[in-house]
C-alpha cells in the first residue's frame, strides 16, 4: 500500500509507528455480543461487547437511526480522553444519540483500564510502558473497525473518526496505521514533544506517572524533561503527531484546540498543522485547523457543531472515493 502524501522515505518509517506502540497483526474471533438494547424516539442505542486481545472483551456503546434497517449509514468512531469513558459522550456530551439522530452509525468504547474494564492506568504503565499502553488502546480501535464491518446498519466504506484529547491523538495513530479510516477530527490531542516539553504542560500530562514526579522534585530543565522521557520510552519519537500526520494525508482532517489549553499548547495543534500542509499541497482544502478561543482544554457546542459539519461535508456530501485519495 503507498500512501499518497508521503515520500519514499516516509513510507520506510510507516512500521516504526506499528512497532513503537507494539500493534499486533493477529485477530482473534470478535464473537460479539449485545448485551441491551433500547430506544429514545427514532434511534436504536446499544451496549455491545466484542473480544480483542484473547479473552479480553471490549465494551461498546453504539446508535443508530431507523435508516440504518433500510440502508446502512456512515459510520463516526468516537473517543473521549482520559480517564473519561464512553457513557460521557452519552450523557455529559451526548454526540452518541444526537449524531444517530443526524444519520450517523455512531459508536465508542472504554480504552484499557477504564469504565467497565478491569485495571489501575498508573500501576499497566509502570509494568508495561506508556507506548504499550497507548498501542493497546489502538489495537482496539481496529477491533472496533473490525466490529463496524459485521453491522448491517454501518457502511464500512465510509468511517469517521472523532476523538477529544487522549482520543485525539489516538485518532491519528488509527488513521495512520488502519487505512479503513476516511476522515479525522482530532480535538486537543496533538503531541509535538518539543513544544510538550519546552511549554511544561508535560507536568498535566503525566500528572499520574512516577518519572514526572521525579523530574518536578528535582527541579529538571526542560531538555533534562525530554532526555529523560525519551530515554524511559524508546521509540516515542515515532508517535509525534508532526510525524504522524504525514500518514494520514491525503484523507480530510481536522485540527481543533483550545486557544488556553493548559494540556496541549497551540504552538503544538500549529506545528501539527504546518506539518500537515506539506503532504496536502495538493489537497489543501482537506486539512483546516481550528482554534476556538476560551475553550481551554474542551470540546463545546462551537466544536461539536464543526466537527459534525466536517463529517457530513467529507462522508456524506463528498463522493467517498475522491475523499480517501488513493489509499
Amino acid at each position: 500500500m503507498l500512501l499518497l502524501g508521503c515520500s519514499a522515505q516516509e513510507q520506510q518509517k510507516i512500521p516504526d509507528l506499528r512497532q513503537a506502540l507494539s500493534v499486533p497483526h493477529f485477530r482473534n474471533p470478535l464473537e460479539p455480543r449485545t448485551t441491551e438494547r433500547w430506544s429514545h424516539r427514532d434511534i436504536t442505542l446499544e451496549r455491545v461487547t466484542f473480544q480483542g486481545r484473547y479473552g479480553e472483551r471490549i465494551p461498546a456503546l453504539l446508535a443508530y437511526s431507523g435508516i440504518g434497517l433500510t440502508r446502512p449509514l456512515p459510520v463516526v468512531l468516537c473517543m473521549p480522553g482520559s480517564p473519561n469513558v464512553k457513557e460521557d459522550l452519552l450523557q455529559r456530551i451526548d454526540i452518541i444519540s444526537e449524531w444517530a439522530d443526524r444519520g450517523f452509525f455512531t459508536i465508542s468504547i472504554d480504552r484499557p483500564h477504564h469504565g467497565e474494564r478491569d485495571g489501575n492506568l498508573r500501576v499497566a504503565i509502570e509494568e508495561r510502558g506508556l507506548l504499550k499502553v497507548w498501542g493497546e488502546s489502538v489495537y482496539d480501535l481496529m477491533r472496533t473497525l473490525d466490529y463496524i464491518e459485521t453491522r448491517k446498519e454501518a457502511d464500512a466504506s465510509r468511517v469517521g473518526m472523532l476523538g477529544l484529547s487522549m482520543g485525539g491523538m489516538e485518532a491519528l495513530w488509527l488513521a495512520a496505521l488502519d487505512e479503513r479510516v476516511d476522515v479525522v477530527v482530532s480535538v486537543a490531542g496533538h503531541l509535538v514533544w518539543r513544544d510538550v516539553f519546552a511549554g511544561g504542560t508535560w507536568k498535566n500530562i503525566f500528572r499520574g506517572m512516577e518519572l514526572r514526579h521525579e523530574l518536578v522534585r528535582m527541579g529538571a530543565t526542560d531538555m533534562e524533561v525530554e532526555r529523560a522521557f525519551f530515554a524511559a520510552n524508546p521509540g516515542l519519537e515515532n508517535v509525534d503527531a508532526q510525524y504522524v500526520v504525514a500518514q494520514v494525508a491525503p484523507r480530510p482532517l481536522l485540527l481543533m484546540a483550545g486557544g488556553d489549553d493548559p494540556f496541549i499548547p497551540r504552538v503544538a495543534s500549529q506545528h501539527t498543522y504546518a506539518a500537515a500542509m506539506e503532504h496536502y499541497a495538493a489537497f489543501p482544502e482537506r486539512v483546516v485547523l481550528r482554534e476556538v478561543e476560551n475553550a481551554g482544554h474542551s470540546f463545546n457546542q462551537t466544536m461539536q457543531a464543526e466537527s459534525l459539519d466536517w463529517f457530513i461535508r467529507w462522508l456524506v456530501d463528498f463522493p467517498q472515493e475522491d475523499a480517501a485519495g488513493a489509499n
